[in-house]
């Protein structure tokens, strides 16, 4: 497994740089982003904190580099909004909401 590395980009500081790289990318489409607003506790699935919350579409975003294990699928499930989740960089292809 590659190690992430954190990276810089409007004043936050991003756990990786595919996050990094889906923030410049929402910039880039004009959707407004927040990035690691609030954490969840979701019992036997344990901590949560999503990577952003895109508030004009009342949706959180995961991003992960590849395929959702079951467990990241059902914390995402558990949120109390619908969540988008992304896996690779920002491209041309469909995602799941």
């Amino acid at each position: 497994m590659i190690k992430a590395i954190e990276t810089q980009y409007q004043g936050y500081r991003f756990r990786s740089r595919l996050e990094a790289k889906w923030a410049v990318f929402f910039d880039a489409l004009g959707v407004k982003w927040e990035y690691e607003i609030e954490g969840y506790d979701m019992g036997e699935l344990g901590k949560y904190l999503p990577d952003f919350y895109l508030p004009d579409l009342g949706c959180y975003a995961e991003v992960k580099p590849s395929q959702f294990t079951e467990t990241q699928w059902a914390k995402c499930e558990a949120l109390p909004e619908p969540c988008l989740l992304l896996d690779g960089v920002p491209g041309h292809k469909g995602w799941f909401i």
